[in-house]
């Protein structure tokens, strides 16, 4: 009303004044604010945990693989747009893969942690990576609120890792000894 002392100040002065009754109502103007410096920073100012796990993930896959090089990227939009296919990109020539990365967790009855990995996901990136001609894929997950990671991967999989990683031994040992 105007007999109100904020009515000048408020930003509801006219549409609920007939329901205020001592300053309930009342909102302050908004502020208007200037624009913002550009965020360039490589870690992500989100409040998606899901989405820095995706991004720490590349991060620790390309300092593993490349010291420090993009071998691995997280795609953008994934899981919103149909050719946004997986959430993490790898490209490395013998090992490329696609990874779909899951941050959930429950507490059981008795307290413990617990996290169920649906097949459905694993049939889905398995696909993914067929139509991104990838041989590998993987499903990382951890708990949330842990720092700890984990891994699913096909056990054929995981086989085809060792079996490149013992192949490459012997070649190092043999090129060694022929130095």
């Amino acid at each position: 009303m105007s007999d109100c002392d904020r009515y000048s100040e408020c930003a509801n002065a006219g549409k609920v004044c007939f329901k205020c009754y001592d300053f309930s109502l009342y909102k302050p103007p908004k502020q208007i604010q200037g624009l913002r410096a550009k965020n360039t920073s490589r870690k992500l100012k989100t409040t998606k945990g899901g989405m820095q796990f995706e991004q720490d993930g590349a991060n620790r896959y390309s300092s593993a693989v490349r010291s420090g090089q993009d071998a691995a990227r997280r795609q953008p939009g994934s899981g919103a747009l149909a050719h946004a296919l997986g959430d993490v990109i790898t490209s490395e020539e013998l090992t490329a893969a696609i990874a779909e990365f899951k941050e959930r967790g429950s507490i059981t009855k008795s307290g413990a942690k617990s996290i169920s990995i649906k097949k459905e996901w694993l049939d889905k990136l398995e696909q993914e990576a067929a139509r991104m001609n990838r041989d590998y894929y993987f499903l990382p997950f951890r708990f949330t609120g842990e720092d700890k990671d984990y891994l699913v991967i096909e056990y054929e999989m995981l086989m085809g890792y060792i079996e490149t990683i013992h192949t490459l031994h012997e070649d190092n040992k043999r090129l060694r000894g022929e130095l």
